[in-house]
């Protein structure tokens, strides 16, 4: 199989699967008129997307790696599409619930095969290939945003989504249909088989995934009072710059070494996520750029790094465990902080934020002092 193609197809799905979490600034005012709920009930409806989208990327992901990514593929895109169509439908918050998170399920499926499309052809240029690819996730709502932004203004969010789903339907299961993974003679790893090292990146992981699913969810809460362009500028630059840090930073790991980069990266993170606590809308776009850029590669980072730690043969089975880690950050970033400012305001909680990421350096610490890297797992190939 040609090499670009394989790009493209990751690309392409992941394009259009980021809409479920970088549009959903855009998205959730209109809905929470429309179901006629306040920001708490709106804001489950994205912890239930990184719930469903996460966990079935365990199940999906041993199939994947049993059986090939076909089947996963196709049936990720058809959940995908039919489920924000139906959910634009709906007249209550129980029905969307339940809608959303059947289309997450689909998003889940669907990430998981695309991300391990560059994981396991790429070993020489691991970091790269599946930053391109990751890339996808974070551009393809940036093109989509001005153009979902207009329908809403014009209260016309409802058309938005089923064009949405349709894109989805019309691409993806196409593409999902022909896609492979190379043969491999890596040792198969079992649930019980997991090395121990595996949990403490997955706790890593969970905690510094924290600012991006902040900054996915509430920017337009921590955004109040700048002024609805540049909230929309803030949800358009946060997706952009996210896809396009991701290729960035996964070749800078490939050269730096993965867990050198991902240190550095979680501390920086930390500090633009202090930097939102300032009321400011310079500091707010800034602080919004950075991490898109540096949040958005940790998909990348880690990814690569289950590669070269333990090889191909269940990469996509072990990547859809570490990405239950981005329920813990959504939690964390949308529910926890929504909540948390009722009591301790803004400016308050995103302290409170960013001290939760920066714990995130000590689980990463251990795994380093205690894991020599490539261990028997890995494959020379």
């Amino acid at each position: 199989m040609r090499r670009g193609f394989i790009i493209v197809q990751g690309l392409l799905p992941m394009m259009l699967i980021s809409v479920y979490q970088y549009s959903w600034n855009l998205l959730m005012k209109p809905l929470m008129n429309s179901l006629n709920v306040n920001l708490p009930v709106i804001q489950v409806s994205y912890s239930l997307f990184v719930l469903f989208s996460t966990i079935s990327q365990v199940l999906g992901g041993y199939i994947a790696d049993s059986r090939g990514p076909r089947l996963i593929g196709v049936i990720g895109g058809a959940l995908a599409g039919l489920g924000i169509i139906t959910a634009s439908m709906v007249s209550n918050i129980a029905q969307f619930y339940i809608l959303w998170s059947i289309g997450s399920i689909g998003v889940g499926f669907v990430y998981g095969v695309s991300i391990n499309l560059g994981v396991k052809w790429f070993s020489g240029s691991r970091g790269l290939a599946t930053g391109l690819i990751n890339m996808g996730f974070g551009i393809g709502a940036s093109l989509f945003n001005p153009a979902i932004s207009i329908l809403i203004s014009r209260g016309e969010y409802k058309f938005s989504m089923v064009l949405l789903g349709v894109l989805m339907l019309i691409v993806i299961m196409p593409l999902m249909a022909t896609a492979k993974y190379p043969p491999t003679s890596t040792k198969r790893i079992r649930f019980s088989e997991i090395p121990p090292g595996f949990w403490l990146i997955l706790a890593s992981f969970s905690l510094m995934g924290i600012p991006l699913q902040l900054a996915s969810s509430s920017l337009s809460v921590i955004g109040e009072g700048y002024g609805y362009l540049i909230v929309a500028a803030a949800s358009s630059l946060l997706p952009l710059f996210s896809g396009i840090g991701r290729p960035i930073i996964g070749s800078i790991s490939d050269k730096l070494g993965r867990r050198r980069t991902i240190l550095a990266v979680g501390l920086v993170l930390t500090v633009f996520t202090m930097i939102l606590a300032i009321r400011s809308p310079i500091a707010y776009i800034t602080s919004t750029v950075a991490i898109g850029i540096l949040g958005g590669s940790l998909i990348t980072l880690f990814a690569s790094l289950i590669g070269d730690e333990y090889g191909i043969g269940s990469s996509t089975f072990l990547f859809g465990i570490l990405y239950n880690g981005k329920f813990v950050s959504a939690l964390i970033g949308s529910v926890a902080f929504a909540e948390s400012v009722e009591f301790i305001k803004v400016g308050g909680s995103l302290i409170l934020e960013s001290a939760l990421t920066l714990l995130s350096m000590l689980p990463f610490v251990l795994f380093m002092r205690t894991t020599s890297s490539r261990v028997n797992y890995l494959e020379n190939a």
